[in-house]
């Protein structure tokens, strides 16, 4: 915007739009009035400083002007009309040649209240250039525009067209969608649209956040960051909190059951040690029982090989099983404990990541010539 200051900032080229403004007037009428106006520079350059004050229309050239109302900018408007607006909008050019833009503006708005002219607009859009409000400005451009040259004059024409595509340098043509109904959609903080539908507007470019919200569902926002001369294009969805939400453990579920299971098969390994080595201590009783019945000593003086080989198997069967019982009992704490540990966590997922779980791609920010928003990849 900055870029226009030194074309608004004389106001010069305001003081030849009063004639312009009268071109609902017949043009035999605004031939002499026209010619003593300074003439059009081309866009850019410096205007000559205005050499006289703009011509006052009468009440009889509005009554004129208002016959011929065949042009839409007039059609409807009455003498009165045309009578206030032009008095505001002399009273607003003086306020631009002395460089009071705010109050420029606000009477030129005041006197589109009366006659909604292409070349009010014009002027208007001269006094927001300096005021930096380059939404208001493209806004103001395009009704200037919006009947041809004939309200503004060849030269305004062309010069209010290279304004305009200035200025859209410096906006975003942003167009998001809202699908659920009662959603609203927020746009850096204000409520812009009731949906479900697609809220479409030109935004000065930089960082905006937008979001959206409805009820029974969690509020989904972004933050953007915009060029100008770009287009943001994006749906946001909405979802429930149950389908945002995500339970994690900090293991795989199988772990803790593994050493739970461990525990248990240490404990029953155990348990068959435990009785084998039981067995291995009867067999060896009875063993000595026999020797003793044929040893004149009345015991078991001389045990055979085989009979001391049963007590040896008995006794190492007993220490393994009392090995793999406490192995089993540690295994099956340290399974329980794992169980505890490891139980779900509820947390959220941004919903921009629940849509592309739902699509089956991924969404990564994408920012440049021609589009802002986000890209989808994956495999259809």
């Amino acid at each position: 915007m900055r870029a226009f200051t030194s074309i608004a900032s004389t106001a010069s080229t305001a003081s030849t739009v009063a004639t312009t403004v009268a071109s609902g007037l017949p043009l035999a009428l605004l031939v002499s009035a026209a010619a003593a106006q300074p003439g059009d520079k081309p866009p850019g350059d410096k205007p000559e400083e205005p050499q006289g004050p703009p011509k006052q229309f009468t009440d009889k050239d509005l009554a004129t002007a208002q016959q011929e109302d065949s042009r839409p900018w007039a059609r409807g408007v009455s003498p009165e009309q045309q009578r206030k607006a032009l008095a505001l909008f002399n009273e607003a050019n003086g306020m631009l040649r002395d460089a009071l833009f705010p109050k420029a503006a606000e009477k030129y708005r005041e006197a589109l209240t009366h006659w909604d002219h292409p070349a009010i607009h014009y002027s208007l859009a001269l006094a927001l250039v300096n005021l930096d409000q380059p939404v208001d400005m493209h806004a103001a451009l395009e009704k200037a525009l919006s009947h041809g040259d004939l309200p503004l004059g060849e030269d305004k024409f062309a010069r209010a067209k290279d304004f305009k595509l200035l200025v859209e340098k410096q906006l975003v043509r942003g167009e998001y969608t809202v699908s659920e109904p009662g959603s609203v959609l927020i746009l850096d903080g204000k409520e812009v649209l009731q949906g479900p539908g697609t809220y479409a507007a030109l935004i000065r470019a930089g960082e905006h956040s937008i979001a959206a919200r409805a009820p029974g569902y969690a509020p989904t926002q972004l933050n953007l960051k915009l060029g100008g001369g770009e287009t943001s294009r994006m749906e946001l969805k909405l979802f429930t909190d149950a389908e945002l939400t995500r339970e994690k453990r900090k293991m795989p579920v199988w772990v803790p059951y593994t050493v739970l299971g461990a525990g248990v098969v240490l404990g029953g390994v155990g348990a068959l040690m435990h009785s084998s080595a039981k067995g291995g201590f009867d067999d060896y009783d009875a063993a000595i029982a026999r020797c003793a019945q044929t040893d004149p000593s009345g015991g078991c003086s001389m045990p055979t090989p085989a009979t001391f080989d049963l007590k040896a198997s008995a006794e190492n069967k007993q220490t393994l099983a009392a090995t793999m019982y406490v192995a089993g009992g540690l295994a099956l704490a340290a399974g329980v404990a794992l169980v505890i540990i490891n139980r779900p966590e509820a947390y959220r997922i941004d919903p921009l990541s629940k849509q592309a779980e739902e699509l089956g791609v991924s969404l990564t920010p994408v920012f440049g010539p021609g589009l802002t928003g986000f890209a989808a990849s994956g495999r259809f």
